[in-house]
């Protein structure tokens, strides 16, 4: 009888121990921990991730959506453009109250109209669009069309501070990710061609997904190097004067003093965009101007942005010509052929990113339509890496389950699907902060496009200058408008309101915190068109309780004017307006 009962025991107990798999430790070896790191990179921040990937997917288009939602960017190519200078003259025309800058030509769109930006009466700003072929004005639109929505959400989050760092970082993700996936995939180039298996959902997502990433690894490279790149560059070196690969490109010239003086004692004359269009003509014929902006003080030069023909260059940040408004005469160039190899990598990462490197040829709208289709590809393994997972966990859980008591699988259940459980972790939360404040700042750069920054910040009341009466507002920045805008040692933004009128007879203004010793010392240069005139200003490390703030007006009679506000509310001349 015990001889039976120790063979039934030793029965239940094989019986029991062949329903429990045993636990293999898991050798930590090369490929195992790069699919650890694989996983950890594209599972944590996963929400936020996939956001940024299909925005930026939807910006590769971006002016083509515009295109065909504005009618007025459509125009009919016809045989002859009128020259860019003259367009910016009869737009600046069409729109006298206006200060107009940054004007596209547009000459490699020939269905797309030229256009300049203008502050409106609100403070908002606004797109102004003509035919290049006919000079009819087209009309005007907001800056934040559906287009330049998607390009900044991608670029920025809108997220005050971080959100250009943030992005930024999720290139090294990528990068990361890429080459983690390679380790943990071994023998990848073998599979290139392998249908996924479609017997298991999971395993055919699984499939799927490597799939699309063996035949996206060269867009994967170029999204994760230049990524990474502008990692480096913000926040690093940007913030954290982390050393600087690229040789400093050349400042922007100011007219000197002496060549200010020699234009007398009356208000000069500026020279029209035509003709500072021609002068630059005159000295580089065969260069395409893709870009006029005006001057923005009296001792700014014009500056004249345009194409030699170069290959990898965002057309707005080509080369540049700079040229004396007042004489025509060519003070300082910019020119891409000029630049370094690592000038010329940090310019190319641009259009490689985006796919508009081949912009003004007749491919541009296929290489721009592969990068929206490997964009779709990047977008849709965030998302299955994200199911894989999580039914991954649920097998788990269901296995769990099934070879448990009740009350143990519950707990284990719990374990995997707590709030700061599951595949994402704790990392859930921090997505969803990100995404509250992607929607809170959404709506800040909504009524920005509509209503600027006027009255934001702290207000300085109307103050008496001379013959003319000014104001002026600070703020912290465009998507912080409404945070302090005065904080020891940070930098802030000054919006002036100065009368149309005065502007002629203006030389400079300057701006600073304490009453300037010298007229040689002013401050800061208040610059910009009519109706955006503002300085970038950094404040002391130490702000005095009496501080304030000093604008010094000089004109071109030699009369000096001044005025104060106290630099802190006091609500009598100074108010916080947030």
């Amino acid at each position: 009888m015990d001889a039976l009962k120790e063979t039934s025991s030793e029965t239940e107990s094989l019986a029991t121990s062949s329903t429990r798999r045993p636990r293999v430790k898991r050798k930590y070896n090369r490929q195992y921990i790069a699919y650890l790191i694989h996983s950890f990179v594209g599972l944590k921040l996963t929400l936020i991730m996939t956001l940024v990937l299909a925005s930026g997917t939807l910006a590769v288009l971006a002016k083509e959506i515009d295109w065909l939602m504005m009618p007025e960017m459509r125009v009919t190519p016809q045989a002859e453009r009128l020259d860019p200078g003259l367009l910016l003259d009869k737009l600046q025309a069409a729109y006298p109250d206006h200060g107009l800058s940054f004007f596209q030509s547009h000459q490699i769109h020939p269905h797309t109209a030229s256009m300049a930006m203008y502050n409106d009466d609100n403070g908002g700003f606004r797109y102004a669009w003509i035919d290049p072929y006919n000079g009819e004005v087209k009309g005007d639109t907001p800056l934040l069309t559906v287009g330049r929505f998607l390009s900044f959400l991608h670029g920025t989050l809108f997220l005050p501070v971080i959100g250009r760092s943030l992005v930024n970082a999720f290139g090294l993700l990528t990068l990361i990710s890429l080459i983690a996936g390679l380790l943990a995939y071994p023998k990848f180039w073998r599979f290139f061609l392998k249908k996924p298996r479609t017997g298991n959902t999971r395993v055919f997502i699984a499939d799927l997904h490597k799939l699309a990433g063996l035949w996206s690894i060269w867009f994967l490279l170029i999204i994760g190097i230049s990524g990474s790149w502008w990692f480096y560059q913000t926040p690093f070196i940007r913030y954290l004067d982390a050393p600087n690969p690229v040789e400093p490109y050349p400042s922007k010239p100011l007219l000197s003093y002496e060549t200010l003086e020699a234009l007398g004692q009356n208000t000069p004359s500026t020279l029209t965009g035509e003709e500072i269009s021609a002068a630059v003509h005159a000295v580089y014929p065969e260069m395409r101007v893709d870009m006029l902006n005006p001057p923005e003080h009296s001792a700014d030069p014009y500056t004249v942005t345009g194409s030699f023909g170069e290959w990898l260059t965002d057309p707005l940040r080509s080369s540049k010509v700079y040229v004396n408004p007042y004489t025509g005469e060519i003070v300082q160039t910019d020119l891409v052929k000029d630049y370094t190899a690592m000038q010329r990598f940090d310019r190319a990462m641009d259009p490689l990113h985006y796919g508009n490197w081949s912009e003004g040829n007749s491919a541009d709208l296929a290489v721009k339509i592969t990068w929206f289709i490997f964009g779709t590809l990047m977008t849709g393994m965030a998302v299955t890496g994200l199911i894989i997972n999580i039914k991954r966990t649920r097998r788990a859980a269901r296995i769990v389950s099934a070879r448990t008591p009740y009350l143990k699988a519950l707990k284990k259940s719990w374990h995997t699907f707590k709030p700061w459980g599951g595949p994402m972790g704790v990392f859930k939360y921090a997505n969803i902060l990100m995404l509250l404040g992607v929607g809170i700042g959404c709506s800040i750069a909504l009524s920005i496009g509509s209503q600027g920054v006027k009255g934001a910040g702290f207000s300085y009341s109307e103050k008496t200058i001379g013959p003319w009466q000014v104001s002026m507002n600070a703020y912290a920045g465009l998507l912080e408008k409404n945070l302090p805008p005065i904080r020891d040692g940070m930098r802030t933004n000054l919006s002036v309101d100065v009368p149309a009128e005065a502007l002629p007879a203006i030389k400079f203004m300057h701006v600073r915190i304490g009453k300037p010793r010298t007229i040689r010392a002013p401050g800061t240069l208040i610059h910009g068109p009519l109706g955006a005139k503002h300085a970038h200003f950094q404040l002391p490390k130490k702000i005095r309780e009496n501080a304030r703030f000093w604008m010094t007006i000089q004109t071109w009679g030699g009369q000096i004017y001044q005025t104060s506000w106290p630099v802190m509310p006091d609500n009598k001349e100074t108010f916080d307006a947030r």
